[in-house]
């Protein structure tokens, strides 16, 4: 028995020396890379804007910044729509002072006018304090109503002992 143990570990061959060679260089290129896929749905395809409001929205982010998101979101959608990909949406950065237009641009159907706007101010969001009275007209009453502002203005008025209106 301590033969056949001797035989075995003379038959046994012995551990291999370290051989430097250079790697073959063929593996590397026969290794295709895959084309990364995009994960946008096709309504996402088909609005872009309502894609990135849905994916960013606080509800799915969760902790994330809203910037961290925008830019993972505008990176699928770079990746999916290529060059269709409206400006606003680009990766790099959003474009500067832009709104949408109607217009088809290489067939995207988001046009986009970029520099300044042609903005109006609006006018006085809040109500006007309005003081109406009835007046007494043939075959009944009417109601004449006046900004509170202009029925101090109207009217006559007194001033006793050279005082001033406060």
């Amino acid at each position: 028995m301590i033969a056949a143990a001797f035989a075995l570990l003379l038959i046994q061959q012995t551990a291999p020396s370290v051989v430097w060679e250079a790697p073959a260089a063929e593996t590397a290129a026969e290794t295709p890379v895959a084309a990364p896929r995009h994960t946008v749905p096709e309504w996402g395809l088909a609005d872009p804007f309502g894609y990135e409001r849905a994916r960013c929205s606080p509800q799915l982010r969760g902790a994330r910044t809203l910037e961290d998101c925008q830019a993972e979101v505008r990176g699928q959608l770079a990746l999916a729509l290529g060059e269709d990909l409206p400006d606003a949406l680009r990766p790099v950065g959003m474009a500067g002072d832009c709104q949408m237009t109607q217009a088809t641009e290489r067939g995207s159907p988001y046009g986009l006018q970029c520099g300044p706007q042609s903005r109006t101010p609006a006018a006085s969001s809040t109500p006007q304090e309005m003081d109406c009275r009835p007046r007494p007209v043939e075959g009944g009453f009417s109601s004449e109503c006046r900004p509170v502002d202009e029925a101090k203005n109207k009217g006559l008025s007194l001033r006793l002992w050279g005082g001033k209106d406060d």
